[in-house]
């Protein structure tokens, strides 16, 4: 399975031939939350420990070695058939660990590149293979369901800066962040993970939010735990800790809504952007009959459309109109102000039956879109 760790660029110096150079911390061990995108196994979160053991096997230091930097992550893995064209530097041959993370010293070579670093794309992504069994423990006093196993590191990715509180920077060491992903999809950072074919993904915008959701539901799990084990004692114990235990769970419950409104208002992006294209493509066409000094704050569509009206028609009453009638007249009235002006009377003496039964078929065909 394809993986992507974060990390911030630390200290570089500059050499005489102009390439940047430095040792740079990549990863460290923990235990990390991943959003599953499909909703699996109730709120859709896993707890994903990179465990000390793995990450600093002699294996997985080694693959740290002599690998490829990258400008973002590619769509594939790094080898000698693509090298030339996605390689913008190499790591060096000393991979090593130092202050419980991994280290390795790295040189970027190409000018764009470092033109880039310098200009503040300044994080370190590092992609790598991994096996993901389900298994469950603890480390560092956190709760986990799969490890990450048998780590191989493919390529260390240049990526701009995520979520800013994560790293630390660029003059200090870097801090590590699980998860953030970079595709070819405009450059979008996005926490993502694939187990047996199902992906784990959460947006940018939803991380902020959900990252310390999770640490409270954790928690308030832990706690639960604690609360149901103390439940097998005496009855009178029982009693008090079941109602404890209720409340707890009423908690996380909540906290698992907050986390699934914070994804659904992600989602809903992409309709509030299309809902504000709409409203600047009507303000523009509106002004053409109100005038650039019309406040159309507050205003409702209807009203909008109700004002560009009357000034072509000032006998024009929208009273009893349905909304449907008031788009057709309004698209009628652009239709004719594009042909012959917007000073073109509309709807009263200067109208001929073609241009009134223009607007009963923009009606219609207003009606028929959304059957």
């Amino acid at each position: 399975m394809k993986f992507y760790d974060r990390a911030e660029l630390g200290k570089y110096t500059e050499t005489p031939e102009g390439y940047l150079h430095g040792e740079f911390p990549i990863t460290r061990p923990g235990v990390f939350p991943y959003l599953r995108s499909n909703g699996q196994n109730g709120d859709g979160l896993s707890m994903v420990a990179k465990l000390p053991d793995e990450i600093f096997s002699k294996e997985t230091i080694e693959s740290a070695n002599n690998k490829p930097l990258t400008n973002d992550h590619p769509n594939v893995g790094v080898d000698v058939r693509n090298f030339k064209t996605l390689s913008v530097g190499m790591t060096d041959s000393d991979a090593h660990v130092e202050d419980n993370k991994l280290v390795v010293g790295a040189t970027i070579t190409d000018p764009d590149m470092i033109a880039q670093v310098k200009s503040g794309k300044r994080e370190l992504s590092i992609g790598f293979n991994a096996d993901v069994p389900t298994e469950s423990g603890e480390y560092g006093g956190a709760q986990y369901d799969a490890a990450q196993r048998n780590i191989k590191i493919n390529h260390i990715a240049i990526v701009d800066r995520g979520r800013a509180g994560h790293g630390i920077s660029i003059h200090d060491s870097a801090a590590f962040v699980m998860g953030d992903n970079n595709t070819n999809t405009g450059g979008k950072h996005m926490a993502n993970l694939i187990i047996d074919s199902q992906q784990f993904e959460v947006d940018q915008h939803v991380a902020d939010a959900h990252d310390d959701l999770k640490k409270q539901v954790a928690a308030k799990e832990a706690e639960l735990a604690k609360l149901k084990k103390q439940l097998n004692g005496a009855n009178d114990e029982a009693a008090s800790s079941k109602k404890e235990a209720d409340s707890l769970k009423g908690e996380r419950d909540a906290l698992k809504t907050q986390l699934k409104d914070a994804q659904d208002k992600q989602l809903d992006q992409d309709a509030l952007d299309k809902r504000i294209d709409a409203r600047l493509a009507l303000q523009t066409s509106a002004a053409r009959f109100v005038g650039d000094s019309f406040d159309f704050k507050g205003k409702t569509d209807r009203e909008v459309k109700v004002a560009a009206i009357k000034t072509t028609n000032d006998s024009f009453d929208e009273k009893d109109k349905s909304d449907d009638y008031i788009n057709a007249f309004y698209d009628s009235a652009v239709s004719l102000a594009d042909k012959k002006g917007f000073t073109h009377t509309l709807g009263g003496q200067g109208v001929n039956q073609n241009e009134t039964d223009s607007v009963d078929k923009l009606k219609g065909d207003r009606a028929n879109a959304y059957k």
